[in-house]
């Protein structure tokens, strides 16, 4: 790892801080919910540790049964932009991430899965530079030759990464129980066609994450992933994607 990073003080790590306040403009807090992630989380801490430019790396445990907690704590001994956060019981990805905006004053976010692979440095800072950069709002990153399911369910579906970066201030427009579960991506989404975002696609070449039906076995992951579909058209609901669908219709030549 850098030793610039190395046991150094970080003026955005007092965990009194909330999402209100001093912001530098060019601050990145990077968001992670982990849940069971013991054995994956150390390949994406490893890959930030060599990332300068970020000003925090929240880790937040969404009340894992395993050691995710204890492994991403012994990486914050090494790295002191580090900082876990933990939830008692698994309040679902969503929380998670008002969770880690809640503990930072960063003025962008940047929010990655812990259980990638395939990740480089490059990917980040492909995801955090349009944004800083003033030309995008928000970026999305798409996954590219890593793994022919991921690549294919993101082509599909490709408003359903979890790999974006985006001013923290746009989180305020998003409803709380729109985000819930494994909402987060949906409601983002809808609040960026609703309030006129500009979204940036971000290819992320050879990075990819193991389907849960593979890691969590056959009958779990469909649960899990039935759970999951749920949750993102509750999420497309209370975010207005209905309202924003009937709007575009009004709009359309010759309805009505």
């Amino acid at each position: 790892m850098d030793e610039k990073h190395r046991n150094q003080p970080n003026p955005l790590s007092n965990n009194n801080q909330t999402n209100s306040g001093w912001r530098d403009h060019d601050s990145v807090a990077v968001i992670i919910p982990a849940y069971d992630e013991a054995d994956r989380i150390i390949r994406v801490l490893n890959v930030l540790h060599q990332v300068e430019c970020l000003s925090e790396i929240i880790v937040v445990d969404d009340g894992s049964k395993d050691t995710t907690c204890e492994v991403s704590r012994r990486e914050a001994e090494v790295d002191a932009r580090i900082r876990v956060l933990k939830h008692p019981t698994n309040r679902g990805k969503g929380q998670a991430i008002f969770t880690g905006w809640g503990a930072t004053q960063a003025a962008n976010l940047l929010m990655l899965d812990a259980d990638l692979m395939g990740l480089r440095p490059e990917h980040v800072l492909d995801l955090i530079q349009p944004v800083l950069d003033g030309q995008a709002d928000m970026t999305i990153g798409q996954f590219r030759g890593g793994d022919w399911k991921t690549d294919l369910s993101q082509r599909f579906a490709p408003w359903l990464s979890g790999q974006r970066c985006l001013r923290a201030e746009l989180l305020e427009l998003i409803p709380v129980k729109a985000a819930a579960g494994y909402g987060i991506e949906t409601a983002l989404t809808v609040a960026a066609q609703i309030n006129g975002w500009r979204c940036r696609r971000v290819l992320l070449h050879g990075a990819w994450h193991i389907p849960g039906e593979l890691r969590r076995g056959l009958w779990l992951g469909i649960r899990t992933k039935a759970r999951m579909y749920a949750q993102i058209v509750s999420a497309w609901y209370l975010s207005g994607g209905l309202d924003k669908l009937r709007e575009r219709s009004r709009l359309r030549p010759g309805a009505g």
